[in-house]
């Protein structure tokens, strides 16, 4: 027996063993996508098409008639257009390719390890072990067999992506040396064995807890939420505890000797931890990311609420159920957002206002006098109120607003989604409050019941934007009684400066999720940085405690900095509160050095369906590279200061 394992080991490590097998994977994965887009070829005609009537003359129309007949047929094709585009088959196409990528890569460098036989006898044991209760098994036993093989494939993948790591940061360089070592320590480190090991039972423990009778957009949302918010707040604390340790540890224990008697700067020896850290970091982004995105797929060709099988609804006639036109619209997408049009002459308004309060302060005071100061203060409190009122609606009336820069959305033939929220007086929940909502172009109206202070939203079809490009929404405050006239409201409803935005389709989710994926690695890559740098001069437990400040201060930048909008410095007799001038001034300067880091919400952003540009990337990529410049630099200065060779005589 182990004659016959040992000559296995020889046939997996030889060479003609690795060009033959990396052949095979390579078409075999070539021969599955190419069967799948023919499969899906076949199947890609339009679904939802626009029957023209037999009995219909259109020669005997009016002008005005065949004008109202073709725009009638025109909103009828866009819609159809729009449905065609959500049930796309490229789109499934796309997402076989990228599964089998990964699936093709792991395996590559599995055979190129030398492991492709030792690899293909694991799987095969895991899939003995946790395929029959998987399969076969009930409740638990299923849900077991599940977890199981999830944990199996994740630990192999990262077992696998860390072998290949330490591959690539072989080549004899003292930057990549000193990379490969903590990339070795990774493996062997207590507290990194337990993160990595959190990590791979999180992701595989989520799926299990969505809820199967729930609807699948809300199942999707949650599993996005989860497995990347979740995954990146264990790797992170893992990236703090690995980049403080490595270098803490080494002076602590004077293992740093070995390394810096050799021809070795400081700054090389920096990089290269720096280096470590943020490959280690990749690879378990890379596990996660995959494991995610693939289960993403997975859940996206399960049947939604109302549908027999994916994509196929059980009512007869039916485009696509309201679940997964959700969906495919609002969640798997990358969506630009547009801001209504501000058609209130500022400068006018506040001319003409600014000549009423100077009046009304002459009549008050004959001696008042403006000054600049004065006026300045007037025109800008005259300016927000003119802004606050042009997004507010008063009972039972009604305005238009109108988006531009909408025509890529009505010529590519995509939904459009209204997102509001809508202020009434203080928000009571008790409240009850009723929009009316009417869209040009379209037969469709929506009336709504909405709760106070919460958002909301609308689809409407590409057909309801003007073929300039221009999305008009009439909103009433109120019940319609008669056309356009409301009854039954009482407050004024104000939707404030955020408070109405219409989201398109501009982009691919899964273009957005890699995205996502490069601005995650990025926080990374700082926070490295930030343990590197504090470990140079703190111990490891002060390095720590500051670095984990860091990453906690950074990421809840963006609502303290929200919070100090509202955080008054004075007491209600309008005196200075000492304590409260002190927290803010203390406040002001952490939330506003950290913002641009806390602003940065891929997970939120991936959630929501909203477009993360790559200028958005690249932008990141600058700023938080020459934030970890400067760190470097000074932990570089501050290291070459260290006594690191003191000897005690102990």
């Amino acid at each position: 027996m182990l004659a016959l394992l040992s000559r296995l080991n020889r046939v997996q490590r030889s060479r003609w063993f690795k060009y033959i097998a990396s052949g095979l994977v390579l078409v075999l994965a070539i021969g599955l996508v190419t069967a799948v887009a023919i499969n899906r070829s076949n199947a890609a005609q339009d679904r939802f098409t626009v029957a023209e009537p037999k009995d219909v003359d259109t020669s005997k129309f009016t002008p005005e008639q065949k004008q109202a007949y073709e725009q009638e047929k025109s909103i009828q094709e866009l819609t159809a257009k729009a449905y065609n585009e959500l049930v796309d088959p490229r789109g499934a196409i796309a997402g076989v390719a990228v599964g089998l990528g990964v699936v093709t890569v792991i395996s590559l460098a599995v055979i190129w390890l030398g492991v492709g036989l030792t690899s293909l006898a694991f799987l095969v044991l895991l899939g003995l072990i946790a395929g029959p209760m998987a399969v076969y098994g009930e409740g638990r036993w299923a849900g077991l067999g599940k977890f199981t093989f999830a944990v199996g494939v994740l630990g192999f993948c990262f077992v696998v992506l860390m072998e290949s790591l330490r591959a690539l940061l072989s080549p004899s360089v003292a930057v990549l040396a000193i990379a490969r070592n903590v990339v070795m320590e990774a493996t062997r480190m207590r507290v990194s064995i337990v993160f990595i090991v959190m990590l791979m039972f999180a992701l595989a423990a989520v799926p299990g807890l969505l809820d199967p009778d729930t609807p699948l957009r809300f199942r999707v949302q949650n599993f996005l939420q989860y497995g990347t918010g979740g995954t990146f707040w264990i790797i992170a604390m893992l990236v703090v505890f690995l980049s403080v340790a490595t270098v803490a540890f080494e002076q602590r224990d004077k293992i740093i000797w070995q390394t810096m008697t050799k021809p070795v700067a400081a700054w090389q020896y920096l990089l290269g931890k720096w280096l470590g850290v943020v490959s280690v970091a990749a690879v378990l982004l890379a596990v996660s990311s995959a494991g995610v995105f693939l289960f993403t797929e997975y859940l996206r060709q399960q049947p939604a609420q109302g549908e027999m099988v994916a994509f196929v609804p059980k009512t007869a006639g039916e485009f696509l159920t309201e679940d997964r036109s959700i969906l495919e619209s609002q969640v798997l997408t990358a969506r630009r957002s547009v801001k209504p049009d501000f058609t209130i002459d500022v400068d006018k308004a506040v001319g003409e206002a600014m000549q009423a309060r100077v009046q009304a302060a002459l009549k008050a005071d004959p001696n008042f006098k403006l000054t600049d100061e004065i006026a300045q203060g007037f025109r800008e409190q005259i300016e927000r109120e003119v802004r606050a009122g042009f997004s507010s609606i008063e009972p039972n009336s009604g305005r238009e607003f109108v988006f531009s820069g909408l025509k890529e959305a009505r010529d590519e033939g995509r939904f459009v989604t209204l997102r509001y929220k809508a202020d009434v007086g203080a928000n009571d929940p008790r409240t009850i409050t009723y929009l009316t909502f009417l869209f040009k172009n379209v037969d469709l109206s929506r009336v709504q019941q909405i709760p106070a202070g919460q958002r909301l939203t609308i689809q409407a079809p590409p057909a309801a934007i003007d073929p300039d490009g221009k999305l008009y929404v009439w909103i009433g405050n109120g019940r319609p009684i008669n056309e356009r006239a409301l009854a039954g409201a009482t407050q004024t409803v104000s939707f404030g400066a955020d408070g109405l935005e219409v989201y398109y389709p501009a982009g691919s989710y899964r273009m957005n999720y890699l995205r996502v994926v490069g601005l995650l690695w990025l926080k990374l890559a700082f926070l490295a940085m930030v343990g590197v740098c504090t470990a140079t001069f703190l111990s490891f437990a002060v390095a720590a405690m500051t670095s984990f400040g860091v990453l906690f201060v950074a990421e809840s930048a963006s609502f303290l900095s929200n919070a100090l909008d509202y955080y008054g410095t004075t007491t209600q007799k309008g005196n200075l509160d000492v304590v409260a001038f002190i927290t803010r001034i203390i406040a002001w300067p952490i939330a506003t050095a950290f913002k641009g880091y806390s602003d940065l919400r891929p997970t939120t952003n991936l959630v929501d369906g909203l477009l993360i540009p790559w200028s958005t990337l690249v932008s990141s990529g600058v700023v938080i590279g020459a934030v970890c410049a400067v760190l470097f630099a000074i932990g570089t200065s501050i290291f070459r200061r260290r006594e690191l060779a003191t000897y005690s005589g102990q």
